[in-house]
């Protein structure tokens, strides 16, 4: 009786295992609620971090300012993956949704002063 148990906890825990690695990533498809929601301005200072598992482009937290990592809505890959290669910290306005308890999203307007623009959606995993 043990040894049929104990094959089955490994068969399902290989099945688990391969659906996880299986897992595709797609463009939030929410994304434009989101954005929609995110209406209180807010101004943060950080660095640009890419992570496929937090969406794509995210802001790094920053502990001095005590903030988390945000996931950014409106992605530019050009303008912030040279950020993230530069490493260095940057001062952001954007808006986040005031609804959110962590307001983990924000859609940002300029990136040092500068005006920005971009038109892609974070990334979702999809099983």
């Amino acid at each position: 009786m043990r040894p049929i148990r104990l094959s089955l906890l490994t068969l399902t825990l290989v099945l688990v295992l391969a659906g996880v690695c299986r897992a595709q990533y797609i463009p939030d498809p929410d994304v434009y609620g989101k954005i929609k929601g995110a209406y209180q301005p807010i101004a943060l200072v950080g660095r640009i971090g890419y992570s496929k598992d937090r969406g794509g482009y995210y802001i790094r937290s920053n502990p001095r300012f005590g903030f988390g990592p945000k996931v950014i809505l409106n992605q530019n890959f050009e303008v912030l993956g040279r950020l993230a290669r530069r490493g260095r910290t940057v001062t952001i306005s954007g808006r986040v949704s005031p609804l959110e308890f962590r307001a983990n999203h924000v859609f940002i307007e300029a990136i040092d002063g500068r005006p920005y623009h971009g038109k892609h959606a974070p990334l979702i995993r999809i099983y």
